[in-house]
């Protein structure tokens, strides 16, 4: 008993608890409200700067096209500009799924896409629809999610290009979502289908938290929800980003009225959550065999799954009859339990919702969860890869939940040594498509400064998708 009481004694007092977490909170928003103009400004020069380079072939092709005069300057909407994720990890190319075998992820879903439908006319000299697919590929629905989440961070016409030119489907739309509370456009999404005519798959992406947004990152941290009746408490930031009309706790249809009231958006902008949803419906009575498919990373994860429980609490019933699938990468958490009850019983019943963790990525390690001053958890099958890329399912938590556990400190410094090596030399044995560049390398060493901030690049999921392992039983 004196030793339970001794240990008793050692931890903070409830008081004491919340007061850490609140404070801690506070600081690091402050902290990132202060470095917001900075951060932005310093952003807009690197990724400029980045494309400068890479435009133009590097230094040696900077002075030849400047003798030529063709010396390439970027400009940010150009379909060949990219972002700071675009620089990290510049692959676009869609993997195809080997045939399957036990233990591997690809059991969860697969695709099937016709790439090439289209013959030579000897009489006309031109190309005609054959009458039967020439070529068939298979992609995991996990493939195409992850790519998808990840160029969601580049601008429209980059999106478009790739999705219509690199991976030979059909884009719909690239939507921007405007924001009441911060007078903006904050969030943005695009839609795309496999196919322009009987489509399988309905996908939409949402983009994530940008790297120098620092507006992004003090959203992911903040600890501020709101009573969304049956739905459960919701993380405030992300029903903003979505649509949030009215922060009021007591009255739901207020709050978020099912249909966008008159004036809600300025003239020519959008509202996403409602934008998304009339897009939605569109496209799937254009393709009556369609399932619908959400994603997104980081933000953007948060957004995936907080998007159709509003379709649930709003009784989208014909659209969540579709829903195939719902599956994020590095995402926050967004809900309370009751929220996480709520998705489970009006959303998951007729649906997977797969949540992947990278290591010790902090966004999924954020808003705390440390009852009763933050209660925000988790819902859906945690995927959780470590740092050579073997994945388990949690029923749970990853590892280390709220991030600032001094008992994981040395792993987490470790492993982002161990990532920067992999990083290095990983190409070696998985082959050219696994090699980074300078830019990337450089991004990890900075996990030797912040753990787990590395860990949140997109670069790792795709790899986790690509070159993961899962044992068999995990995913029954």
């Amino acid at each position: 008993m004196a030793a339970a009481g001794s240990a008793a004694a050692g931890r903070p007092k409830l008081g004491e608890e919340k007061l850490i977490f609140v404070t801690l909170t506070e600081i690091i928003q402050k902290a990132l409200a202060a470095a917001y103009y900075p951060a932005k400004i310093i952003g807009a020069i690197v990724e400029l700067l980045l494309n400068f380079f890479a435009l133009n072939g590097g230094l040696l092709g900077i002075i030849w096209n400047i003798i030529r005069f063709k010396l390439v300057i970027p400009r940010r909407e150009a379909a060949n500009f990219r972002t700071m994720i675009g620089m990290i990890d510049g692959r676009t190319e869609l993997k195809p799924a080997p045939a399957a075998s036990v233990g591997d992820m690809r059991q969860l879903q697969v695709l099937d896409v016709v790439v090439s439908g289209e013959v030579a006319d000897l009489e006309s000299g031109g190309y005609v629809t054959a009458g039967t697919p020439l070529v068939l590929r298979q992609y995991l629905i996990l493939e195409i999610t992850v790519m998808a989440a990840k160029i969601a961070y580049e601008n429209a016409a980059f999106v478009k290009n790739v999705v219509n030119n690199v991976w030979k489907f059909n884009f719909v739309g690239f939507y921007n979502g405007w924001n009441k509370f911060l007078k903006e456009d904050t969030t943005q999404a695009f839609v795309f289908t496999d196919r322009a005519k009987d489509a399988s798959v309905v996908v939409v992406a949402f983009r994530g938290t940008e790297p120098f947004n620092m507006q992004d990152w003090s959203t992911d941290v903040n600890l501020s929800w709101l009573g969304m009746g049956a739905m459960g408490h919701v993380h405030a930031g992300f029903l903003k980003a979505l649509g949030l009309q009215e922060e009021d706790g007591k009255d739901t249809n207020r709050a978020f009225p099912k249909d966008a009231p008159n004036g809600a958006a300025p003239i020519g902008k959008h509202i996403a959550y409602y934008k998304l949803r009339e897009v939605i419906r569109d496209q799937l009575k254009a393709h009556p065999q369609a399932r619908l498919v959400i994603t997104g990373h980081s933000l953007g994860g948060a957004l995936a799954a907080v998007f159709p429980a509003l379709l649930a609490l709003h009784g989208e019933t014909e659209i969540l009859g579709r829903l195939g699938t719902v599956q994020t990468y590095g995402q926050p958490r967004v809900g309370d339990a009751t929220f996480v009850s709520f998705f489970r019983a009006e959303v998951e019943k007729a649906t997977a919702f797969y949540r992947v963790v990278y290591r010790y990525d902090v966004v999924p390690r954020v808003p705390f969860d440390a009852p009763p001053v933050a209660e925000f958890t988790h819902g859906g099958s945690c995927v959780y890869y470590d740092g050579w890329y073997d994945g388990k399912v949690l029923p749970g938590d990853a590892p280390n939940p709220n991030y600032f556990d001094p008992r994981y400190l040395l792993s987490m410094y470790g492993n982002a040594l161990g990532d920067l090596l992999k990083g290095a030399f990983l190409w070696t044995r998985a082959g050219k498509d696994y090699r980074e560049g300078p830019v990337s390398l450089l991004y990890r060493a900075s996990g030797l400064l912040v753990p787990g901030l590395a860990s949140h690049s997109p670069r790792d999921y795709v790899n986790a998708v690509r070159l993961g392992r899962i044992a068999p039983k995990s995913l029954l």
